[in-house]
């Protein structure tokens, strides 16, 4: 049997004897394109008459995952920016995290908005690609699991949140969720350092969400910790969030409602779509879907934490990861260079000023 698998640009086609395959996943397709827009629409039309009410005359922070990740950027700003003429002032904020803010995926999503914002009469405008390195920040306090929560001084600005958020399972912060684009997306290298420590704990593990409907499914220390500082940087403003489910580039499902609101049910669709009931292997094959999903080791490697349960102990892994950025940025790398090739019980239990 031939199966082809997603590396970098490209595919890599090999050759499986159909007796030698135990399963096969892949995420949810559509047979084409068509009417994927119309998901998004109506999502939109649900809750677009509250919203527009909300930011007349306001200044609304838009906040965008950066250029590792493959939302459909220019179709949702398409069906999202006439929501915003009426507003005082548009924000749009990069939320980079420790990644490098500079890069050629980043400008081209700084030049879609720029493009994109014009065509719609929109004017008082302003992009900001966050550069953790460069950013001023101002402090909100401590959480419970001793972060400080210490964030871009440019989200005191607005008046109004809108997070645009592609979900899916994310190894340790449950999923890739409204949330992430805050804290970390927009947070200081201290405070991401300090809050992804929580990584060694075992409760900080894929589909586990303080949001998730299912009560069962909530106790994630690592998420809550990455929620209780995004409550500690908004206060009591509003949290609006456009989440969406995609496919190479296809919108599969979306809402927009408040940011809870919206995650909690992107959150039940993905299980639903996502998480197979599988019975261990001793050979596992993994892609994790092309670029950017393998465009450095540090962003590849997600794959294998979500589906390293799989194989049996001793088991081995081929991994087509096309990863040319390398292992990672620098400052990634040095990110988590430092304290996680420390003993996870040192990583744990040492001073988290440290």
């Amino acid at each position: 049997m031939e199966t082809p698998l997603h590396y970098g640009k490209g595919a890599v086609t090999l050759e499986i004897p159909q007796d030698n395959i135990a399963a096969s996943f892949q995420p949810r397709q559509f047979g084409s394109t068509a009417g994927h827009t119309d998901i998004l629409s109506k999502a939109i039309a649900q809750n677009q008459v509250g919203f527009t009410q909300q930011i007349k005359d306001r200044t609304v922070g838009v906040l965008l995952p950066d250029g590792t990740r493959d939302l459909p950027v220019s179709t949702i700003l398409l069906h999202l920016l006439p929501l915003l003429q009426d507003a005082g002032k548009v924000l749009f904020f990069i939320c980079t995290g420790t990644h490098n803010a500079d890069t050629p995926e980043n400008q081209k999503i700084i030049d879609c908005i720029q493009a994109q914002t014009i065509s719609f009469g929109i004017h008082d405008v302003q992009i900001i690609a966050y550069d953790c390195r460069k950013a001023a920040f101002t402090t909100a306090g401590v959480t419970r699991h001793g972060t400080e929560v210490q964030y871009n001084v440019r989200l005191d600005e607005p008046d109004v949140f809108v997070v645009l958020s592609d979900v899916k399972h994310h190894y340790f912060a449950g999923y890739s969720n409204p949330v992430k684009n805050i804290m970390p997306g927009l947070c200081a290298f201290k405070t991401i350092e300090q809050n992804h420590s929580l990584t060694f704990d075992d409760r900080s593990r894929a589909g586990i969400h303080p949001w998730h409907p299912d009560k069962n499914k909530r106790d994630n220390p690592l998420a809550a910790d990455q929620l209780e500082a995004m409550s500690m940087i908004v206060n009591d403003r509003l949290v609006w969030a456009l989440t969406t489910i995609t496919n190479a580039g296809q919108i599969l499902w979306s809402a927009f409602d408040n940011a809870q609101t919206a995650a909690a049910g992107a959150f039940e669709q993905v299980d639903q779509w996502n998480i197979h009931a599988v019975k261990p292997v001793d050979l596992m094959i993994v892609s994790p879907g092309g670029l950017p999903n393998d465009v450095d080791l540090y962003i590849a490697q997600r794959a294998l934490e979500l589906t390293a349960s799989v194989v049996r102990d001793g088991g081995q892994i081929l991994f087509l990861a096309a990863c040319p950025g390398g292992i990672g940025s620098p400052l990634t790398t040095e990110h988590f260079e430092k304290r996680l090739l420390q003993p996870p019980e040192e990583i744990l239990s040492q001073d988290r000023d440290e």
